[in-house]
Formats: structure tokens, C-alpha cells, sequence
């Protein structure tokens, strides 16, 4: 199982995978999102993928806060559901929080996420801003040194 940076070509595989953990989810939208990648935007998101055998096994974003270039946000972290429980998403979750540490200028201080899970969020050291936060998720935050 290895990770690295989404490529354009991986797109229909995360997309089948977003559908897939999320079908109510707008599905123009959602492509719109994962295409940011490769835009011309100033701050665009950076997705990594985790992958076996050329499979795509699941992937998550993260992109600096338009507000505070120190903090991050974490968003769609999607594991295909024959992964899940095998270790893929602790394998992203490493590897998104190392790639954040990378950034020298700014350096990071917090990274957030917003989650229904907030137990294997804790593993890597997340802890809880609000017990509620957008419908049903939770709020949770990272601080690096």
C-alpha cells in the first residue's frame, strides 16, 4: 500500500469512490471539486490517494484556509468501502498530515477537519473544538509545533 499525489487520471476512480460513501452528494459538484486540483486558482487543494496494485484504495484533501494560511483544512476523506478497516485510512491520514508539515511559508500551526468519526481522528491527535458543527459533524483540531 503506497500513497502519493492524486494525478488527473485518478479522478474517475476517487469519483467513484465519492459516490459511492456519498450518492446524495451533488455529482456535478463533486467533480467540480476534484478537478480544483488542476485549476489555475491561487490556493487550490492537494489531494493524495493510497494505492495497491494500482488500485485506488481511497483519498483525501487538504488546502490552506483562504483566511489564515496556517491552517489547513482536511476534506473528503473517502476509503472504498472493501478497504475500510485495513489500516488505508490511517496510511492517508499520516501521509496528509505529513505533506501539510512540509509547507515551510507559511509554516502550519492547526489543522481541521470535520468529521462523524471523531474517535480515529483522535488517534493522531485531533481533539474536539465542538461537540456539533455543520448538521451532524464535529469540529476537530490539530495543533503543530
Amino acid at each position: 500500500m503506497e500513497t502519493r499525489k492524486a494525478t488527473k487520471k485518478d479522478i474517475p476512480k476517487m469519483f467513484k469512490i465519492l459516490k459511492t460513501n456519498s450518492p446524495k452528494y451533488p455529482k456535478k459538484l463533486a467533480l467540480q471539486e476534484l478537478n480544483e486540483m488542476f485549476s489555475k486558482s491561487f490556493l487550490k487543494p492537494t489531494y493524495i490517494v493510497v494505492e495497491d496494485k494500482k488500485e485506488i484504495l481511497g483519498f483525501g484533501g487538504f488546502i490552506p484556509s483562504w483566511i489564515d494560511y496556517r491552517v489547513f483544512n482536511i476534506f473528503w476523506v473517502n476509503i472504498n468501502p472493501k478497504y475500510k478497516n485495513r489500516g488505508t485510512g490511517s496510511k492517508l491520514i499520516k501521509e496528509i498530515i505529513n505533506q501539510i508539515k512540509k509547507y515551510k511559508k507559511p509554516k502550519p500551526k492547526m489543522i481541521l477537519i470535520s468529521t462523524k468519526i471523531p474517535k480515529f481522528y483522535e488517534k493522531f491527535g485531533f481533539k474536539k473544538t465542538t461537540s456539533k458543527y455543520d448538521r451532524n459533524y464535529i469540529l476537530m483540531e490539530k495543533k503543530l509545533k
